[in-house]
């Protein structure tokens, strides 16, 4: 219909953004409503952003794509492994993944590539991130398709798994040993293109 998963519309139904479909599913009208919203989400917007901008327009402030990589990176300096879980799920939540692929994620990985302070620390960082999330989308099959651009990212910009990513490494992190499992095996899959 217009390119939106079944739980992406739940959610917009949650966030009041759309209204339930009646019988026979969504009308002309509903079908037009969300392809705005697709198209906003596609600018980086958040859902309360959008509905600000739809319901009270005169308090709405400028957002998108470069808003969430700040607020990826302000995770990524200050946020722990649980909070950054949770951000990128809520990106996964809100937007589709080629858009969270396309203006997100390859942008961060190119830049913590380039020479700067900090990014040592900060690479890592984003490495589990996008392990620990490619790992809980491994667990459904069926999100394998969204799992591999995540696995594509690391391997295209040379980026090593964290040494408590690993298993067998004598560096492991007690909080995450549980929920990761072996994501330098994961990390070694082949990418599908």
């Amino acid at each position: 219909m217009v390119d939106v998963l079944p739980a992406t519309l739940k959610y917009w139904r949650f966030a009041s953004l759309i209204p339930s479909p009646c019988a026979k599913g969504y009308s002309e009208a509903q079908v037009a409503q969300i392809r705005v919203i697709r198209a906003l989400t596609s600018s980086g917007d958040t859902l309360s952003e959008i509905h600000t901008l739809l319901h009270d327009s005169w308090q709405y402030r400028p957002s998108g794509w470069e808003k969430r990589r700040q607020e990826f990176i302000f995770q990524l300096k200050f946020g722990t492994d649980q909070t950054r879980d949770g951000f990128i799920w809520k990106l996964y939540s809100t937007y589709s993944p080629e858009d969270i692929k396309a203006f997100i994620l390859a942008p961060l990985a190119t830049w913590l590539c380039e020479e700067g302070e900090g990014k040592q620390t900060l690479r890592p960082r984003f490495i589990a991130c996008l392990l620990n999330h490619t790992h809980r989308l491994l667990r459904n099959e069926q999100s394998e398709k969204y799992a591999q651009p995540l696995l594509g990212i690391i391997k295209s910009l040379n980026l090593q798994p964290p040494s408590y990513c690993c298993q067998g490494s004598e560096r492991v992190n007690p909080a995450r040993k549980n929920t990761i499992g072996s994501l330098s095996d994961l990390a070694a899959r082949p990418v599908r293109q």
